[in-house]
């Protein structure tokens, strides 16, 4: 069997490290789509050609998404409609 040399990198992979936050998905819902402006205390209004929506339950949720960089999302009744109808 052969030793292992110290200092020598090692070939098994490592877990992946615990950061802190729950790697579950955030839900939130799709209230809207297309283009939009946003207003911001700091920078004032911002406007994006092409843009959604997304609004979460708790600021949790919407932190999670955040951290992330992913979420999963359902459609508003509205945007139901709009799709349907």
């Amino acid at each position: 069997m052969a030793q292992r040399i110290p200092n020598e990198p090692r070939l098994v992979p490592k877990k992946p490290r615990w950061t802190g936050v729950d790697m579950a998905v955030p839900r939130g819902t799709l209230q809207d789509a297309g283009e939009l402006a946003v207003l911001a205390p700091n920078i004032g209004e911002t406007r994006h050609r092409f843009a959604m929506v997304v609004s979460f339950d708790s600021e949790e949720a919407l932190r999670q998404a955040v951290t992330n960089h992913r979420c999963a999302y359902r459609d508003s009744q509205t945007v139901e409609e709009l799709n349907h109808g």
